[in-house]
Order: C-alpha cells, then sequence, then structure tokens
C-alpha cells in the first residue's frame, strides 16, 4: 500500500514551492523563517527560501531588504542564474537530467505508476515523448514545477533568484554552498524511483491543503510548525525512511554550515538564502552554527 507521507522526504526541494501559495497582499509584514547568527563580530542573516511567487508576494520585510543590503556577500545553495550564457554548464545539467542512449523513465518504473503518470501528462498537456526522457527525480521535480505554475506561482519571483539579479546587477560576491550540478546528482542518487513517483502523483493531489499550512508557518515564522510538516511527522510515522532524511536534509545541513561558517572568516556581513526546511529542527544549519560558536536570534 502506498505511504502517504513518503513525499515529504522531497520536501527539501517542493515545500518552498508551496510556502508562497496563498494571497501574500500584507508581504512587507510577514515574518518569514530569518534568523541572525552572530561571533566575534561576524554576522551571517539567514532566510528561509521560497523558490517559486507571485507579485504581491513583494516588497519583503524591511528588516530582510536591510540586512541584504549591508551584507559583503550573498550565499545561496546553488546559483540558479549561473547557466545563463555558459554552454558547458547547460550541457552538464543536460547530461545529469537526461537518460542517455534508448533508456527513459518508462524503463525504471512500474507500468502502473507509468499509466497514472501518463494520466498527469494528458491532464497538464505535457509531450510524453519529452517528459520521459528525465530521470526520476527530475521528473518529479518537473512535476512539482508545473503544479505550481498551474496555480499562478512564478519561478522568476522567487527569493533566491530576486536576491541573485541583485548581486549580479551589484557585483555583490557570491557563494554557492552546494551548486547546480552536485545536488542534480544527489537527486539522481535517491533510490525506488517506483515510490518515488506514486507518492508524488499522490501528494500532488493533496497540494490544496497543506498550501495553507506551509504558507500559515512561514508567514508567522513559526519553525516548529514548518519542521513538523516538513520533517517530523513523516519521519515518525516512517522510521524506515531515516537514511533518506538524513542524505536530503541532515548530511546537507551538516556540509552546508560547514561553508557558510568558513565564508563568513572571508566576508564579515554574509546573507544567506536556503530551502526553508534547512533552518528547522535540532540537526538545522542553525543548530550547527550554534555548536561552531555562533549565538542565534530569531528575527
Amino acid at each position: 500500500m502506498p505511504q502517504p507521507s513518503f513525499h515529504r522526504l522531497l520536501q527539501f526541494l517542493l515545500a518552498s514551492l508551496l510556502l508562497c501559495a496563498a494571497t501574500l497582499a500584507n508581504a512587507a509584514d510577514d515574518r518569514g523563517i530569518f534568523w541572525l547568527a552572530e561571533k566575534g563580530g561576524r554576522q551571517i542573516h539567514l532566510l528561509g527560501s521560497v523558490h517559486l511567487a507571485t507579485p504581491d508576494f513583494y516588497p519583503l520585510r524591511e528588516a530582510i531588504n536591510e540586512a541584504y543590503r549591508q551584507s559583503d556577500a550573498l550565499a545561496v545553495e546553488a546559483d540558479v542564474l549561473a547557466a545563463q550564457g555558459d554552454m558547458a554548464l547547460q550541457q552538464q545539467i543536460m547530461q545529469e537530467s537526461l537518460y542517455r542512449g534508448d533508456r527513459s523513465l518508462k524503463d525504471d518504473i512500474s507500468t502502473d505508476v507509468y499509466a497514472k503518470l501518463q494520466q498527469w501528462m494528458q491532464k497538464r498537456k505535457i509531450p510524453e515523448p519529452m517528459f520521459i526522457r528525465q530521470r526520476p527525480a527530475i521528473a518529479m521535480v518537473t512535476m512539482g514545477m508545473v503544479e505550481m505554475q498551474a496555480r499562478g506561482l512564478d519561478p522568476n519571483l522567487g527569493i533566491d533568484r530576486h536576491f541573485l539579479q541583485q548581486a549580479k546587477k551589484e557585483d555583490k560576491p557570491i557563494v554557492e554552498l552546494e551548486g547546480v550540478l552536485p545536488q542534480l546528482r544527489m537527486l539522481n542518487g535517491l533510490e525506488n524511483p517506483d515510490l518515488l513517483l506514486q507518492q508524488t502523483l499522490e501528494e500532488l493531489q493533496e497540494i490544496e491543503s497543506f498550501i495553507p499550512k506551509m504558507t500559515d508557518a512561514w508567514k508567522s515564522g513559526d519553525g516548529d510548525a514548518l519542521y513538523r510538516l516538513i520533517i517530523a511527522d513523516g519521519l515518525a510515522e516512517h522510521p524506515e525512511y531515516a537514511p533518506l532524511y538524513e542524505a536530503l536534509f541532515f548530511e546537507r545541513n551538516a556540509n552546508m554550515a560547514e561553508k557558510i561558517g568558513e565564508a563568513s572568516k572571508e566576508h564579515e556581513s554574509l546573507f544567506v538564502i536556503v530551502g526553508a526546511g534547512h533552518l528547522v529542527g535540532d540537526k538545522s544549519v542553525l543548530k550547527k552554527l550554534e555548536k561552531q560558536g555562533f549565538e542565534l536570534q530569531q528575527l
């Protein structure tokens, strides 16, 4: 029987897509997941990212914009604008995202799941020959993007892209904590593509009920509620998925926190944007920074 909470394992990608789906007319008053870490005169502002948004998501709270303006550098999980104009990187991304040769997504999932996927493609009027060239985890991400865009959300208005565009215009240094290619390779290493896509299809049917919970938690700055929605509930219900949580969240949190700490030695004021799921819970980036000696304050 399908496990309805499996898709929570993938919230590091999709949770941020869902956070901004409600009407956000009072965006300037929304707290967001926003923290300050300080140590020895160094300041790190950390903002939980929203990757798709609507125009009324802006302006962001002035304290967030001011922290960015005062920063010496911007740190992001991956520079999503880096591939623009870089043909070599675009080619590498294509190689990591698509099957090679005659193999396709159809070869890696069951007949039953593929039939459900065909129904979804027909509903969204997506050409099957093109879609099934994508590797399973990339197809999962595409499905989330398609469903969010169908609800009026725009990846061009995402918070990370918003600040990356500013940083590039201002020649502000940009620090990549992971990078596009390492993220793609990590995704492609996820196991059980059949279950992955089956649960993605089922969870996308429940987006309407999930959206308000995620939105309310982010707007109110309720990290505990986000942690329950993104990680804790699923892990409690299905502890057998602990290794996947480790790979998707906890290992990455430790690695990103280490890089953030190192970057702060070069930039006394650092503005960091990572997925909101990385800033919540006992194994979050924030807790890792605290172990490095940083004092934390939610703003």
